[in-house]
């Protein structure tokens, strides 16, 4: 598997402007300044304008700054100019997932995925969100909740590199393979 040579410098650029979100008091401000430009990026016109090599740096960094100004953190518009300035605009998607895992482990937050093959009410959600905390080291969980009915009961999560399953469909497959 090739490996994407942009990650290190991303990773790069994301701890930098987390350490000055940090210095500064800013974290929340600064990620709402990447959210509202990852948004953004969403929009293939905005991503072949912000990426382009052929537009001159001075029009763009002139551009970005018209429509960012007064919406997100100063010293999240100058991390924006920096990239265009540096060329490094086509790794912001990149920056983005590196500064969202930073700033999790700075925060002791961790990210489970659940696929549930019956739906789970409240409380059970809020129980298993429990004993995630309690795998996890105590670490705040975000639960990222899905009813998947094709997995026909139980349920499949992702904590980390952790994986259960104790969907129906998984144990009738075993039991499959047994029989076969």
């Amino acid at each position: 598997m090739a490996t994407n040579v942009s990650e290190p410098v991303a990773r790069m650029y994301a701890l930098a402007l987390l350490e000055i979100g940090r210095e500064r008091g800013i974290v929340g401000k600064v990620h709402e300044g990447l959210m509202l430009l990852a948004e953004a990026w969403k929009d293939t016109g905005f991503k072949d304008f912000f990426t382009s090599p052929r537009l001159n740096k001075d029009d763009k960094a002139k551009a970005l700054t018209l429509a960012l100004q007064g919406k997100v953190a100063p010293e999240f518009l100058n991390f924006v100019l920096l990239l265009v300035k540096k060329r490094r605009e086509a790794i912001f998607d990149n920056i983005v997932g590196a500064f969202e895992k930073y700033r999790d482990e700075a925060e002791n937050r961790v990210h489970a995925y659940v696929e549930a093959g019956s739906p789970f009410n409240e409380a059970e959600k809020e129980a298993l969100k429990q004993s995630l905390r309690q795998a996890s080291g105590g670490k705040d969980v975000v639960l990222h909740y899905e009813d998947q009915p094709e997995l026909l009961g139980g349920a499949r999560v992702r904590l980390g590199d952790l994986v259960v399953d104790t969907t129906l469909k998984r144990r009738l497959s075993v039991l499959a393979r047994k029989l076969a």
